[in-house]
């Protein structure tokens, strides 16, 4: 559980009073949910998402994970952060020592922490990388080390801040896999920072910021098909989306929480073979 309450943040500023990017925020994300966080650019994502982390503090208010309040300065040992570069975050020169990076610094026994490079390298697809340099690899296989380090400390939540904003397409997309089957397969929660609507109906809620406040709260579909959008963004709405829309609008019954081609056709021969069974 991720609890914001009544919190105030205010960057320095050198140029006379500083303007509150959250003034009175408050927020609840209940644990195991895969949450995208959008909103314009300056509206407070990446700050909210820091503060989560502890790598930012509020000059008010509290922050609680899982009912406990982050102290000031306290960074948060529960929390991952994943930023869009992922060279910022590789240390070592040789993968293994990388993603073991945080466990050694936490003291852990050897043979258990290779167990554990082990274990996450797997779920990440990059166990045939281990003895490799991480400095050579794609930007995509990058950030899945950069995963594979924060899955190894075992943190219960992840905050994605932008982590496909660097990839080319093919990255890309194997990095959202990789994010919902890390959902599926820990039951972490995820907070996933992004600018794009296609990725946000992958998530199961969404969280829109609008001048530093939560104007909106619930499913990804319900955002996109009420008013909550502002006009000047529906032609960033993604194909998929449009397309599913469009089939429903002539009779075809189509559930919530279709978010890819995969997806729809999947789901349409499902009905087929119902149908067919009449």
């Amino acid at each position: 559980m991720i609890e914001f309450r009544e919190v105030k943040f205010s960057y320095p500023s050198y140029k006379g009073p500083s303007k509150p990017v959250f003034e009175g925020l408050n927020l609840s994300i209940p644990p195991g949910r895969y949450v995208a966080l959008m909103g314009p650019n300056g509206s407070g994502k990446s700050t909210l998402g820091k503060l989560i982390k502890g790598l930012l503090s509020p000059s008010s208010g509290q922050i609680l994970i899982h009912g406990l309040p982050l102290k000031r300065g306290e960074i948060c040992p529960r929390v991952g952060y994943i930023f869009s570069n992922p060279e910022n975050q590789i240390i070592s020169s040789v993968v293994e020592e990388d993603v073991a990076f945080g466990l050694g610094n936490l003291g852990m026994d050897p043979s258990h922490m290779s167990l554990q490079v082990q274990e996450s390298l797997q779920l990440v697809g990059m166990e045939a990388y281990r003895y490799h340099s991480p400095h050579l690899l794609s930007g995509g296989q990058q950030q899945k080390v950069v995963i594979a380090g924060i899955l190894a400390m075992e943190c219960e939540m992840l905050v994605l801040d932008e982590p496909t904003s660097m990839l080319d397409p093919k990255d890309r997309k194997e990095i959202l896999d990789l994010f919902k089957k890390i959902q599926e397969k820990r039951h972490g929660t995820l907070l996933h920072i992004t600018q794009s609507f296609e990725e946000a109906l992958m998530a199961q809620d969404l969280v829109y910021l609008d001048h530093s406040q939560i104007t909106f709260y619930g499913s990804p579909e319900e955002f996109l098909t009420g008013n909550y959008l502002p006009e000047a963004d529906r032609p960033q709405l993604p194909p998929i989306f449009q397309l599913v829309q469009g089939l429903r609008e002539r009779g075809h019954s189509l559930p919530a929480g279709i978010c890819s081609y995969e997806d729809l056709k999947e789901t349409l021969l499902k009905m087929e073979t119902r149908i067919s069974k009449f």
